[in-house]
This record gives C-alpha cells, structure tokens and sequence, in this order.
C-alpha cells in the first residue's frame, strides 16, 4: 500500500513538473497570453529528463535567440581564436614612398573592423613606406555575394542599423552617430564620423516640455545622392533632453568605406590622386599588410551581448565561405550549420534558417530541439568562451535591466529575443545549489511584449528549485 502511494505521489510530482511553473502561468495569464502560445523547456545539464516541458515539439520564431546557434557553430567551425584578415595589395610599383598604382584593400567579411581599427591600419600603411598613392582604391568585396537585398524588408525602416546589409568589408559596422546638442538655446546636429559626404539638413524646432519619447517626436530623411546623402531632419526636439544620439545607417557601403579611408589618411599626412571603385584582387598582386581582427571568442560577446544582428550576419556567411564555397551566400551558410548539426547527431526538421541573426519572420526551432543544442554547447570544449558571451542579468548587456529584484541576479547566462508578436529568453541558469540549467522559454503571441514578467518568473522559479 505504501509503496502504491508512493509511485503515485511520484507520477503526480513528475506530471506537475512537466507542466508550467506556477508563477509563470499566473503571470501569462494576468497579461492575456495563451499558454498554447508559448512553449518552454528547462533541463539539468547532468540530467537526462526535462524538469518543465510545455509545447516544446512546436516550431516557434525565435528573434535573437537564433543567434545561440550561429555563434555555438561559429565556435566550433572556425575556432575561438579565428580571425578575419583584411588585406592591403598595390598592383604597381613602391618607389620613395610613392605607390604607382592602385591599393587593394581586401575585405574578408571582419564584423567589427571600427573606424579607430581603420586608422590603425592605415598607420601601419604608412610604416610599411606608403605615402603617396597615384592610383585608385579598389575594394575587394567579393568573399561575400554581391547580390540585392532589401534592408527595408523586415519593418520597412532602411537606415535602422539593425537592419544593415552584410558586406565582406563592411566598416564601423556601417553606422553613423547623429548628436543632437542644445547649446545657449540653440540646437545643433553632428555626425560622427564627420564626413564631407554626409550633408545635415536641421529642421528641427526646440521645444519646451519634457524630454519623453524623444525619438518619436523627430523625423528624418535620407536622399542619396551619388556617393553622398542628404539627411533632413524634422519635427520637434524637447529642450529638456539636452543632448541625444541617433545612430543611422546612411551612406552606401562603398562610399563610406571609402570616405573614412581618405579621412583617416589625409590625417595621418598621406596623399591621394585617384578614386575609388570595387575590384577583385588580381593575381601577382603585391602584399603590403594585413589586418587581423579580434579573435572570434571576443567577438562572439559584442554578438550575443548587444545582439548585434549585422555581425552575426557577417559570421553566419563566414561560415559559409570557409566551409562550403566563395563568394558565400545565405544559402550556403544553411548547408553549413545543417551539415554541422548533423555531424553531431542533433536533427530539427523544424529549424528553418535565413541569416543566422533572428531578423526574420521565419527563422523558427522548437523550444525542446534549442534546448538540445545548448546542452550540446554545455559539453563541448567551447562551452566557457559561449556562456562568456551571454548577457548576464542585473549585469549586462542586453539583460542589464532584468531581474534586479531576484536572487537570481548575476546568476545566468541569457539571450534575449524580441520582434513583433515574438519574444523569447534562452541560455543557462546557475541555481542557488551549484546546479546548472538549461532554459528556454519562447512566446509567439500578439501580446509577447508583455511577457518578460513570465520569462524573469521562470528564471527565478529555475534558480530557488530544492
């Protein structure tokens, strides 16, 4: 009899653990979400058996958490110590600090070759005898397919960074910085990088009133013109806010690649007659330096951490052009990861992929076969240079602002994901025994914004588990 009562204690207990947390499904439904909307799945990593296990075999659209997997396949198909290298060629001749001919610059998909990694190597341009260039730039983009793509796609909003277009030399990850300045009550517009070719049209009107949702209250217009772009800004800018930024994707990737060459250049004393146009390294060409990037594990944290969607795109069709084929497409980097994935034993008919970032309205996995693969990463000789890369919550990044007021602070590792109607957290969790989970929890629902309360309860349930 007592061994009865006890099995059926035990079968209630396994089925009260399969279903949602309590607090969780309180949470959920306060803010009018579905259950059947939103899929969960939380696992020990040294066990075998889900503890929570909600609609995980349903395909959902991931947002950011999509970038678990491209980083955790960047990690292992190129190495925590990649590094992209980004050439420098003449296909003339080097005389008295005179270059007769044309500098090549190959560009070798770097995700996060900044404007100050720009001048560096144009310093050491200078000290391998380069002073004079009577010749063009030539660009060298094509370890990446030049093929159309439509940054306006995903939300219509072009010059919204998050929306920036892959490109095998892409610099400063194709931003620029608009300062907006009340100054002696008047208000100036800067750019930075303050380029020539970037022509400010300030509209605006100084306002009285509170500060707010000042991004809201100000338009703008970008019209190319050429390799350069008039920028208009309109509508109102409270007096309030003192000073703010606006970061814009505006100029086209040539032209600006090629602005900030010749500013850096002219800066440090250089000289240059020519132009600039794209080209493709030709052979017998001349090596003067190469650039090398930061190592993948250190950029795999400005990835997961800031959810940088333009750098995952560029690793996603790195992986694509180291291990399938050159000029790389998306389609290419999808052959990648599946053949990956399935060198490892781990199947998900359900994933679809489209660039490896979650900018998609049709990236989709299922809760359970994410869960798979983070378990996969939690074996794996990678494993501390991922979970490095993930925000932490109450510390940084994208989770800064989560889970101030739980003992869970400070004790995970978590992607977040959000689009519209999608919203979605997925990573590890360190509870207050010394024990390691993995969790996701993925809402695709009308109302998902309204989720986090839910998403943070779980992580809290996950952290006080006996």
């Amino acid at each position: 009899m007592r061994w009865w009562l006890f099995s059926l204690l035990m079968v209630a207990s396994m089925v009260s653990h399969a279903a949602l947390p309590e607090p969780v499904s309180d949470l959920l439904r306060k803010n009018g979400i579905a259950e059947e909307n939103v899929a969960v799945y939380v696992q020990r990593v040294d066990q075998s058996a889900p503890l929570v296990d909600h609609h995980s075999d349903r395909p959902m659209k991931t947002a950011s958490t999509m970038k678990l997997l491209s980083t955790y396949a960047g990690l292992e198909l190129l190495g925590p110590a990649y590094r992209w290298r980004t050439g420098l060629y003449h296909d003339g001749r080097l005389e008295n600090g005179v270059l007769h001919g044309n500098l090549i610059i190959q560009g070798r998909g770097d995700p996060y070759l900044l404007a100050a990694d720009m001048r560096a190597m144009l310093e050491d341009l200078r000290l391998a005898g380069v002073e004079d260039i009577h010749g063009d730039i030539v660009l060298d983009a094509d370890y990446f397919a030049r093929r159309f793509h439509d940054a306006a796609e995903f939300d219509d909003k072009p010059h919204a960074p998050y929306n920036a277009i892959p490109n095998a030399f892409a610099v400063n990850i194709k931003s620029t910085s608009f300062y907006f300045l009340v100054e002696e009550g008047k208000l100036k517009v800067e750019s930075d990088p303050e380029l020539p070719e970037i022509h400010i049209h300030n509209q605006l009107k100084l306002v009285r009133g509170d500060c707010g949702d000042w991004k809201n209250r100000v338009q703008f217009m970008v019209e190319p013109i050429g390799d350069e772009v008039n920028v208009t800004f309109t509508g109102d800018f409270p007096q309030a806010c003192r000073s703010k930024t606006l970061e814009l994707n505006v100029l086209e990737d040539g032209p600006y690649a090629y602005a900030l060459f010749r500013n850096h250049w002219q800066s440090l004393g250089g000289k240059f007659k020519g132009k600039w146009r794209y080209g493709v390294l030709p052979e017998g060409a001349a090596h003067l330096l190469t650039h090398d990037s930061q190592p993948l594990s250190e950029i795999i944290r400005t990835i997961n951490k800031y959810s940088n969607n333009l750098m995952v795109r560029q690793l996603f069709l790195t992986i694509a052009a180291e291990r399938v084929a050159s000029p790389a497409t998306e389609v290419d980097g999808i052959h990648a990861i599946r053949a990956w994935l399935a060198s490892k034993g781990l199947h998900f008919p359900e994933l679809v992929l489209e660039n490896g970032s979650g900018l998609s309205r049709n990236e989709q996995i299922s809760a359970k076969h994410m869960a798979a693969f983070l378990l996969a990463a939690y074996a794996s000789p990678v494993m501390p240079e991922y979970l490095s890369a993930l925000p932490i919550p109450s510390v940084d990044g994208t989770m800064a602002n989560r889970l101030r007021n739980s003992q869970a602070r400070g004790s995970a590792h978590l992607k977040t994901g959000t689009i519209n109607g999608v919203s979605a957290l997925a990573g590890y969790v360190h509870d207050n025994r010394g024990r390691r989970w993995v969790s996701v929890i993925m809402v695709n629902d009308p109302k998902a914004s309204a989720s986090r309360a839910a998403q943070d309860a779980l992580i809290d349930w996950i952290y006080q588990q006996p």
